[in-house]
């Protein structure tokens, strides 16, 4: 009787989803397969919010598969991940925690200490993997929500189970072990992984977006380099950046400073955190120090085209791109950026120039997901009537290359 239902279920893995936009009166019908139902409320297209906090994410009970804390963990960085490939601001989800500890329940403080205006939150509602003999089902769920930390105001809403299943009805004992082998092997942790990104790439494409979004942080951008050993304050400044502590990092980088005063690193330190905190004022002499101590480091001239960018200087910020890209070819985060900057001014085949550079450095460096990335963009532009197809074409030409190279 379990195997009943099988064929039924096989037929729904293998639709393509189904979006069914419920702000424009649509609903769900019963023949409809994989659906991503959503909602974009009147709040988010009156005033669209340029920052989104992934919040952790609760774990329906009961749920079947049953869904862990840890499950729903990996289902919030999916979602964070996906977020970034829009132009809205993210923050990082160990500073979202810090500051959720230090304000609790209170979405207006955690807005404000955040310098963010929205956040989604929400349950998964299912997590894992089902295994009946000849059959597996692999399906990751979630129902979430959008809302603005100040007031509470609900901005968008999303839901979806995003599965993938395997197995057949056998007809001879021949079937029956091919129909267990298949099974057996979707079940796979590497496939629950799949189908998480599956199920955070789907509901974030229903999130509007009208740009093509920056790389906004440069400390996401290892030197090319290993940077000379430090005294304890920095590497602690680091430390205490990473886990989301900016005070505390902060702190450290004041503290390198002051035993030092031409630590490029800790003068580097100190205008990231205060540039992520939005103190853009206080961030800009320490990130020109930085730049100034070494006027070929690519992080701090990365750092100070993001600042511009983000205070509406896109000529300042264009000019420090320059100089980082003439400082190390191989910099992705320039090429990106300075796309980025020309795509949103209206110069697209300026825009596509740099997308190209974007791929070939990140190809060089074996960052193939930010490879990806910049060859959509060149797609689009090429969908838009732009004449990149040689730009594609050896993209496409190297990338295949690398997998012959690498199956």
């Amino acid at each position: 009787m379990a195997l009943a239902g099988v064929p039924a279920a096989l037929l729904a893995a293998c639709a393509s989803p189904t979006f069914v936009d419920r702000g424009a009166g649509k609903a769900e019908r019963a023949l409809d397969f994989n659906v991503v139902s959503f909602e974009v409320k009147d709040t988010y297209r009156s005033s669209p919010p340029d920052c989104i906090a992934v919040l952790p994410l609760k774990v329906r009970t009961p749920a079947d598969p049953q869904a862990k804390p840890e499950d729903a963990a990996k289902v919030r960085m999916s979602l964070y991940a996906h977020l970034a490939t829009q132009s809205k601001r993210g923050i990082r989800p160990e500073r979202i925690d810090r500051v959720m500890a230090e304000v609790g329940a209170d979405r207006k403080a955690l807005g404000e200490r955040l310098k963010c205006s929205a956040a989604i939150e929400g349950e998964v509602t299912e997590y894992g993997n089902t295994f009946l003999g000849i059959y597996s089902s692999v399906t990751v769920g979630a129902d979430l929500k959008l809302v603005r930390l100040a007031d509470g105001a609900v901005l968008w809403e999303g839901r979806h189970v995003a599965a993938n299943r395997d197995g057949s009805v056998p007809l001879d004992p021949v079937g029956i072990a091919m129909g267990v082998f298949g099974a057996v092997d979707n079940i796979r942790d590497e496939q629950v992984l799949r189908v998480t990104d599956d199920l955070a790439r789907r509901l974030v494409s229903t999130i509007p977006d009208d740009k093509v979004a920056a790389l906004d942080d440069p400390a996401d951008e290892p030197p090319a380099k290993v940077a000379a050993a430090k005294g304890e304050s920095l590497p602690e400044g680091e430390r205490l950046f990473r886990s989301g502590d900016h005070a505390g990092a902060l702190a450290a980088a004041e503290k390198a400073i002051a035993a030092n005063p031409d630590d490029r690193d800790a003068w580097l330190l100190k205008g990231l955190v205060l540039m992520l905190d939005r103190e853009y004022e206080k961030a800009e002499p320490a990130i020109l120090k930085a730049a100034a101590l070494d006027r070929r480091d690519v992080r701090s001239l990365n750092a100070l085209g993001v600042l511009n960018t983000e205070r509406g200087a896109p000529d300042r910020a264009l000019a420090a791109y320059r100089m980082a890209i003439d400082a190390d070819r191989g910099n992705g985060f320039a090429w990106y950026n300075t796309a980025v900057l020309h795509f949103n001014a209206g110069e697209p085949q300026e825009a596509a120039d740099a997308f190209h550079g974007a791929a070939l450095a990140y190809l060089k460096a074996g960052d193939f997901a930010k490879v990806e990335r910049a060859l959509g963009d060149l797609r689009e532009l090429s969908a838009a009537g732009i004449p990149v197809g040689p730009k594609v074409e050896s993209i496409q030409t190297a990338l295949s290359d690398l997998s012959r190279r690498n199956p």
